[in-house]
């Protein structure tokens, strides 16, 4: 290992670059990195390896790598030891630990060494939507036995929480109860590189991990009730596989005018380009914190059809979409019937709508100073 250094947070991920199977805090965690980065020096530490368990083989083990405005350290799993990874936090120099799951085990060990007094740093942790409610209940009896560990051993103390919009923080108050040592911070939104328009001359795209929160089935029972032909591809890693298969399930009885394919997973950098050419992403999510797909979508032209358990409350208000109770699944089917069945004229009109709004969203001038607060504020003491 190296001598300390003098970094001035240190990021702890479960999952980072190169890889993006482990969704929207890796997209979080670089896009804060740009934002901030010549403010703040930034160590990320995490595993040298994707969720699905790829091994970043290029990239050294336990030495520093540049990404982006960011350092990172990759480490093997025989290194995720808690001697190894005080070792590594230490060496940082870092006042502040910066843990981005509630529920990871990884997120215990470094609470648990801060607890037991072998870590003096300030810690935010950021729960990335983990307590909304189609999150929670899964697994749910092992999550709140969790929780009870951590308040009975006062892991907590002094911790200050992140939350990205105010509808995460009430999320995390039904949860966790009134607090006080709770932060908004957005999640900063980068487009990226330029892009040339796309025709928008296919159906619905699902674009997201297939897993029981992200509501796959429920799309696919709601197309039971549409009217119009119409297709849908779905792109994304298969992270449930009895999910999945239940999913399969429901496509098999679809009526012959709705026809569905799985297409895979794709490039991150090949995102924007696909979102570009359909002409609606179908997302009835069971819960975002942020939802980076979203805006990503809107910055392609593509309007969303969404449910009302994300902060993106305002799109039918700005005509790039619409916000429905999954309480309705009738307003859905309407809803891809209505934008399917949209001439060229009125695609185009709203794929310009889109755009200007993901642009609107980039240049939000508050993200960036409720980023730096959230870093630099200074920290109670001795709240459990």
């Amino acid at each position: 290992m190296t001598p300390q250094l003098s970094y001035d947070v240190l990021v702890i991920l479960d999952y980072y670059l190169p890889g993006r199977k482990a969704g929207g805090p890796i997209t979080t965690i670089a896009n804060l990195t740009e934002l901030l980065g010549d403010e703040l020096r930034f160590l990320i530490l995490t595993r040298r390896k994707d969720i699905d368990g790829t091994v970043y083989s290029h990239l050294p083990a336990g030495r520093i790598v540049r990404t982006g405005r960011a350092d990172v350290i990759y480490l093997n799993d025989e290194e995720f030891t808690p001697r190894d990874l005080a070792q590594y936090a230490r060496l940082s120099g870092a006042g502040t630990l910066y843990l981005n799951s509630f529920f990871s085990p990884l997120s215990f060990i470094f609470l648990l060494l801060r607890r037991l007094g072998q870590l003096n740093m300030n810690v935010i942790l950021a729960p990335r939507g983990e307590f909304s409610r189609a999150a929670y209940v899964l697994k749910g009896k092992k999550k709140r036995l969790y929780r009870q560990l951590v308040d009975r051993f006062g892991l907590l103390r002094g911790v200050r929480w992140q939350v990205s919009s105010s509808y995460e923080a009430q999320e995390l108050e039904q949860v966790l109860g009134e607090r006080d040592d709770v932060i908004l911070a957005p999640d900063p939104f980068v487009t990226g590189r330029d892009w040339t328009p796309q025709p928008h001359d296919r159906d619905l795209i699902y674009l997201s991990r297939i897993s029981p929160k992200k509501n796959l089935h429920y799309a696919l029972q709601c197309l039971e009730q549409v009217r119009s032909p119409v297709t849908l591809d779905i792109y994304g890693p298969i992270e449930d596989s009895s999910y999945w298969e239940q999913c399969q399930v429901l496509i098999k009885r679809l009526p012959s005018h709705v026809q569905v394919k799985y297409c895979g997973v794709l490039a991150y950098e090949d995102v924007r380009d696909t979102f570009g050419h359909y002409s609606a992403f179908f997302f009835p999510t069971g819960g975002e914190n942020y939802g980076h797909v979203i805006p990503e979508a809107l910055s392609a032209g593509t309007p969303v059809i969404l449910s009302d358990c994300t902060p993106w409350r305002d799109l039918e208000d700005a005509g790039v979409g619409y916000v429905l109770p999954l309480e309705a699944p009738e307003r859905f089917s309407a809803a891809v019937d209505e934008l399917v069945g949209r001439s060229t004229e009125e695609r185009q009109a709203t794929a310009a709508r889109c755009q200007s709004y993901a642009k609107a969203v980039e240049k939000q001038p508050h993200v960036r100073q409720q980023n730096i607060t959230l870093f630099t504020q200074p920290f109670k003491r001795g709240q459990a």
